[in-house]
Order: C-alpha cells, then sequence, then structure tokens
C-alpha cells in the first residue's frame, strides 16, 4: 500500500494542472478528467472486492495492479485531454482499494483495527511525504508526464512485492467457500443504518479532499512556481502523518464518533479560511489543517465498517464503503470543474456544507461507537 501510494502521491498534487494544460482542455474537461478515475473505481469496487471474496485477497490485487499500470502508462502518453480522460478510467478500473483493506483487516483483532490502520497509515504517510516533495520538482524541471512513469515504475514493484512476499491468507482461506452475492446480500448491507452513515461520511469526505486538491494547487501556482511547491506539501504530509498516526490510536479508546467528528472539524477550518485570505500564508495554513483533519479520518471510518459482523462479506462490504468514497471523487472532480467557471469559492462553500451534513449524520451513529 505504501509503494502503491507513493506513486500517487506524485501525481495527486499536480493532476488538475495537468489535466487543465493539455491540449484540447476546458474548464470542464479538467473535471471530468480529474473525476473520472473516481467514476471508474465506482463501478469497479463492489465487484472487485466480491471477486477478492471468492477468488483470493491476493490474485485480485494483482489482477488490479496490473490494470492501473496499463492505464497510468496512457496517461503519461496522452496527447490530448480526451486520451487523458480514457486512460484515467483504465487506470480507475484497477479498483483494489476495497481489497487490499479487507486483506489488511483479515487477520488483525477487531479491537485493534484503529491502530493497526494507523500503523499502516505510517508507511502511507512517508510516502506521501516522499511524493509530495518529489512531485512538483520532478514536474518542474522533467514534466508533469514523467509523474506517471515513475508511477508505473512503483505499481509495478509493488505488484511485484506482492507476489514475492505476502501470504495469501485469503476470505477462501479463512472462512471456507463463499457463495454468490444476491440482491438480497446487497439490501441487507444497504439497510444497515450505521454502514450507511459511514458511507455517507466517506463520500462526503473524498467530495472535499478531492475538490480541494482540485482547486488549491491551481490557487497556489498563481504565487509561486511550480517547483516550489513542495515547501507547502511537504509540512503538510508530515502533520498530516503524525495526526494519522496519534488519533488513529486514540480511535480505539475514545471511539469513531469523537475522532472523526474532530478531523471533519478541522476540514472546516481548512476550507474557511480560503474565503476569507488567498494569500500564499492562508493557503498553506488552509491546506494544512484541512488535510491533518483528512488524515484522521483516513484510517477511523475503514476501521468502523471492517467491523462490520459479516466477515465472509468483508470484500464485499469494504468495497462498497470504497466506492461511495469514489463517487465522491467523480462528482467532484466534475463538479469542481464547473463551479470554477464561476468561483472558485463556490468550491470551499461546497465543501463546508457537506462536511456540516456529515457532522449531523454522524452524530446519529451508534453501534460501532465506543
Amino acid at each position: 500500500m505504501g509503494i502503491r501510494m507513493l506513486g500517487v502521491s506524485m501525481i495527486i498534487p499536480v493532476f488538475s494542472i495537468f489535466a487543465s494544460e493539455i491540449p484540447g482542455s476546458t474548464k470542464e474537461l479538467a473535471g471530468i478528467a480529474v473525476g473520472i478515475f473516481g467514476v471508474s473505481q465506482t463501478i469497479f469496487q463492489i465487484p472487485m472486492g466480491r471477486l477478492s471474496d471468492r477468488w483470493g485477497r491476493k490474485q485480485t490485487t494483482l489482477f488490479g495492479l496490473a490494470i492501473y499500470l496499463a492505464g497510468t502508462v496512457m496517461s503519461g502518453l496522452s496527447s490530448n485531454v480526451y486520451f487523458l480522460i480514457i486512460s484515467r478510467f483504465i487506470a480507475g478500473a484497477g479498483a483494489v482499494s476495497g481489497v487490499t483493506m479487507a486483506w489488511l483487516t483479515d487477520g488483525i483483532n477487531i479491537h485493534r483495527r484503529n491502530a493497526a490502520l494507523s500503523l499502516v497509515g505510517i508507511s502511507i504517510g512517508l510516502s506521501v511525504i516522499s511524493g509530495f516533495t518529489m512531485s512538483s520538482v520532478i514536474a518542474g524541471y522533467l514534466g508533469i508526464p514523467y509523474l506517471f512513469y515513475i508511477c508505473a515504475v512503483l505499481t509495478a514493484a509493488a505488484a511485484l512485492y506482492t507476489a514475492r512476499y505476502l501470504d495469501n491468507q485469503d476470505s477462501a482461506n479463512l472462512y471456507g467457500d463463499v457463495s454468490p452475492i444476491t440482491l438480497r446480500d446487497l439490501t441487507d448491507i444497504f439497510k444497515n443504518k450505521d454502514l450507511l452513515r459511514l458511507n455517507v461520511a466517506g463520500f462526503s469526505g473524498n467530495i472535499s479532499l478531492t475538490g480541494m486538491f482540485f482547486i488549491m494547487p491551481l490557487l497556489i501556482k498563481q504565487e509561486m512556481a511550480i517547483q516550489g511547491m513542495w515547501k507547502i506539501y511537504v509540512p503538510m504530509a508530515l502533520i498530516g502523518t503524525a495526526c494519522m498516526y496519534y488519533f488513529g490510536k486514540k480511535a480505539d479508546t475514545m471511539g469513531t464518533v469523537k475522532i472523526a467528528s474532530l478531523g471533519f472539524i478541522l476540514e472546516i477550518i481548512g476550507a474557511l479560511v480560503p474565503l476569507i485570505s488567498t494569500s500564499i500564508f492562508a493557503l498553506l495554513a488552509a491546506f494544512v489543517v484541512f488535510y491533518s483533519g483528512h488524515c484522521i479520518i483516513s484510517p477511523v471510518l475503514p476501521a468502523a465498517v471492517s467491523r462490520h459482523p459479516s466477515e465472509g462479506r468483508k470484500g464485499t462490504v469494504m468495497s462498497i464503503f470504497n466506492s461511495s468514497q469514489y463517487i465522491g471523487s467523480g462528482l467532484s472532480g466534475i463538479a469542481s470543474g464547473l463551479l470554477l467557471k464561476y468561483a472558485p469559492n463556490y468550491i470551499f462553500v461546497l465543501i463546508i456544507v457537506l462536511i456540516c451534513a456529515v457532522l449531523y449524520t454522524l452524530s446519529r451513529f451508534r453501534n460501532y461507537a465506543s
């Protein structure tokens, strides 16, 4: 997960710039290029999760990484915005986030999953720090397409590491043969009110994250050259990683609601600041606060989802949660491109309204709260 995230985190900080400047691009098409990855992830998350319940976590993870690798190489080779959109859709089809989360929690005690995910968050956090640091420097001197090629190499390394070193203790080994999922099974999952609240939180959280990473690089680029953006991304990633580790462990004792609410409140503050000032110092403060809030909730929500009692359906349940997140990412990219035509402030207002709704939803969260 850390190796793959290193490649992904090199693309995120500058992708909206790339999508906005590629031949044939408009604000709307740039938004689609940003959001189409999430749309594709949404379509394929649940089938991939179900496949992992029946075929195995390791096999499905390798299959997804191969698809993501192909789409990433194609993205780097894109010569116009339409080919970029198609390439990002293909990359998104390698939708194994839910699968890897299910694989991770297969062997972890239910009461220690927040701590486990926060430890994994350290490797992801270090990857994000490295990726954010290198992203703007490499993009500034070599060009953004090289980031896709580096990401492809790192994805191949992750696949080789998975194939060689990871034990295939998948769902088939742990729970026996898993019957095909039925419409009734899916209905029962969606009727679980706490899972529904977590899915809403994941959906709104990713709308906010994608919206911020769409508009903030464009605003920052007006104040500094792309080569210097690492000065913002490094402290942001360092503080966010520290928050992920500390508050991820706290969630095991303080409960999902308190810790997740803190993270969402920080996101609201981060979205409020650019409405007041767009100076480089205000943007730095806003991005750090917002990203810290995101890092706090990132291990807490999936840990809560993994407590769903039907272990034989975990891959499916986790993939539904990831699908809700990627629906948010997809819609956010498209909406951000449309709102940017009018004013960047509209994006921040949308984020604030959605997160306020999430805080109300979490206040009614019951079954998994400590």
